[in-house]
């Protein structure tokens, strides 16, 4: 099979049909495209997710805390706690195990968030370090958001920039596939968009500014995160493609590796829809988040505007980081 996470219709298919005895306590089920279940729990809710680490070899336990996290925080919860769970390869030198923990707490940190549990395990069953993560947040009951709720007509609003996440990890994991393109300015740009990640604060303002659904754009970028969007809420989706900010070391380095920008994981940025668009791309730059419309929700068809064309959207088979794997 092909390297990364199953697509639409393998989950549906194979994985969907067995998820157990459904309790009447889960708000929100198990569901493709959605970021995250929710559990009520006396007045309020309970915001559960989880998500390996499996792309990047550096800057993994920093990855590790904000792409669970973000899950959370794309359903309008507050972060509270996660639980990590990473398996050793054999080889590992013991000194590198606090350096790992160091990384994973101090971000944590950063964003208020607790370890407050998990496994460690040397294992011959993998060959580099692997680190799963499950965050835990906490919302109003009439307060969190999901990605099954989009209503036809509504815009679709982009945080941030396509390709975040991967352009960052191609710097820092595969810098000799960029070097002699990127400038010491650009490499710099790259780098930090590490720090662009996390997706808390933009969750928080679209579930109090009555978005109608959100979604953190992961593998398989902006064209998989938007069809999974749609298609959660049983609708369609009609994108933009100049609307969609794509950053220059982004365009950059996919042109120079073939990549499409668009199918490029990118954690740190967020779909939100909402019927009115220039309030919350308002409210979203009032707190310097920058924020986009890059297209509308529609009834039935899924599509993407090119030079005055349009074409079919469809969600990558795989992440096109997975490319130079």
């Amino acid at each position: 099979m092909k390297i990364g996470k199953l697509g639409s219709d393998l989950l549906e298919n194979d994985v969907m049909p067995f998820l157990g005895f459904k309790r009447e306590e889960v708000v929100v089920h198990s569901g493709v495209g959605e970021d995250a279940a929710v559990v009520k729990m006396g007045d309020g809710v309970q915001v559960l997710s989880t998500d390996p680490i499996t792309g990047a070899d550096k800057s993994i336990g920093r990855l590790a805390v904000h792409i669970a996290c973000n899950d959370v925080a794309a359903s309008g919860a507050e972060p509270v706690g996660i639980l990590v769970t990473i398996l050793f390869p054999e080889y590992i030198d013991e000194e590198d195990i606090p350096l790992l923990m160091e990384e994973i707490s101090s971000t944590a940190e950063e964003i208020n968030v607790e370890v407050i549990g998990g496994h460690t395990e040397v294992t011959p069953a993998v060959n580099k370090t692997v680190i799963s993560t499950t965050a835990i947040g906490k919302a109003r009951e009439n307060r969190f958001l999901t990605s099954s709720n989009a209503e036809v007509g509504d815009a679709v609003v982009m945080t941030k920039t396509a390709g975040l996440e991967g352009t960052a990890i191609i710097v820092n994991d595969h810098r000799e596939l960029v070097d002699h393109i990127l400038n010491k300015d650009e490499i710099k740009k790259a780098k930090k968009m590490f720090n662009q990640i996390s997706v808390i604060k933009e969750g928080l303002i679209a579930s109090k500014n009555k978005a109608t659904a959100a979604h953190d754009v992961t593998e398989g970028g902006v064209k998989t995160a938007a069809f999974e969007l749609a298609r959660a809420s049983n609708k369609g989706i009609t994108l933009i493609k100049k609307d969609i900010p794509i950053a220059n070391v982004t365009k950059k380095i996919c042109q120079e590796l073939d990549l499409d920008p668009l199918g490029l994981m990118s954690s740190g940025t967020l779909l939100i829809t909402t019927p009115n668009p220039n309030k919350m791309i308002k409210k979203l730059k009032k707190k310097q988040i920058p924020a986009a419309k890059i297209g509308q929700i529609e009834k039935k068809e899924f599509k993407i505007k090119e030079n005055g064309t349009e074409k079919k959207l469809k969600p990558l088979r795989k992440d096109e980081l997975y490319k130079l794997i």
